[in-house]
C-alpha cells in the first residue's frame, strides 16, 4: 500500500529483515568481489573504481609523521562518463575484514518522467517493507531484532540521512560521552544495527534523492580496531624512537 501523508510517523520497534535492506544489491557484509558483482549486475556500464588510502601517525616531540601502509578502503561507481557519482561502497579499514559497512547513493538517477510523491514512497515499501520513520522527504529503516541506535533525542526522530559513513564515528563517540543527548545508545555500541534511508525533493515529482545504508554496529567496532591499530604503530614508533635518542654531550 503506497504512503500518501506527510506527517511524520513513528513504528513502535524497527522491524525490517537484513536480508531486505540492499542499494543496488550491495548488502552489509559482502567482500569486494561480491559487491562489484552485485553492482555489475545492476548495471554494466558503470565504472567501479578502487580507491585505497592509508592513515598518518607521528611519534610525537616534533618528530617525522609516519604512515600505516595503503589499505583498500572503499569502491567509487560513477556513470560511464565518470561525471556523475552514482553510489560509494565502505568496507571496514585494518585490522579487520575488509567486508561492506556502508553503501551510500548520492545521486538517484533522474528521467524524463521522474515518480509522484506517492510513486516514490509506494515502490519503496514495495522493496523494503513498512519502514520505521516516515517524515517530510524522508523515509527510514532499522534493523530488526537490534537496538534503536538512530534515534535523535533533540529532534525526536531518527536521524535517517543525516547520518553518513564519515560522520558516524564522531557523532557516536560523542553521542557515548554525552548519553543525555544526540542519540539513544546502548551500552555496547557494536550490537547496533542497519539503518538505510532515503531522502528525496518534497515538492512535485522526485527529481531528487539520495540514500545510505549504514550498519552503525559495524562501523562503530571497525573504526574502534582501527584506532587501536593506529594508536599502537604510534606507540611503537615512540617507544623506538626513544630508545635511538642519544644525551647531548654536554
Amino acid at each position: 500500500m503506497a504512503l500518501v501523508t506527510l506527517t511524520p510517523a513513528f513504528a513502535q520497534t524497527a522491524s525490517t529483515p537484513a536480508a531486505k535492506m540492499d542499494i543496488a544489491g550491495v548488502r552489509i557484509g559482502m567482500t569486494e568481489a561480491e559487491a562489484r558483482a552485485a553492482l555489475r549486475a545492476f548495471d554494466p556500464s558503470m565504472r567501479i573504481i578502487r580507491t585505497t588510502t592509508r592513515y598518518n601517525y607521528s611519534p610525537g616531540e616534533g618528530r617525522p609523521e609516519q604512515s600505516t601502509p595503503e589499505f583498500f578502503d572503499r569502491l567509487e561507481v560513477r556513470t560511464a562518463n565518470g561525471a556523475v557519482d552514482l553510489f560509494t561502497v565502505y568496507f571496514a579499514n585494518p585490522p579487520g575484514e575488509a567486508r561492506v559497512i556502508a553503501i551510500e547513493r548520492p545521486n538517484l538517477p533522474h528521467t524524463q518522467t521522474p515518480p509522484t510523491q506517492q510513486q516514490f514512497r509506494a515502490s519503496l515499501t514495495a522493496k523494503y517493507g513498512q519502514p520505521s520513520f516516515v517524515g517530510e522527504g524522508e523515509i527510514v529503516w532499522e534493523e530488526a531484532g537490534k537496538p534503536r541506535c538512530s534515534f535523535s533525542r533533540a529532534q525526536n526522530r531518527p536521524l535517517g540521512g543525516g547520518l553518513t559513513r564519515e560522520r558516524l564515528f564522531p557523532t557516536l563517540s560523542q553521542a557515548q560521552q554525552f548519553r543525555t543527548s544526540i542519540l539513544t545508545l546502548p551500552a555496547d555500541i557494536s550490537t547496533c544495527g542497519q539503518v538505510l534511508s532515503y531522502v528525496h525533493g518534497t515538492y512535485g515529482p522526485v527529481t531528487i534523492a539520495r540514500a545510505s545504508l549504514l550498519d552503525m554496529g559495524a562501523i562503530w567496532a571497525a573504526d574502534m580496531r582501527t584506532t587501536a591499530w593506529v594508536n599502537g604503530l604510534k606507540a611503537e614508533a615512540k617507544r623506538k624512537a626513544d630508545a635511538q635518542a642519544q644525551a647531548p654531550k654536554l
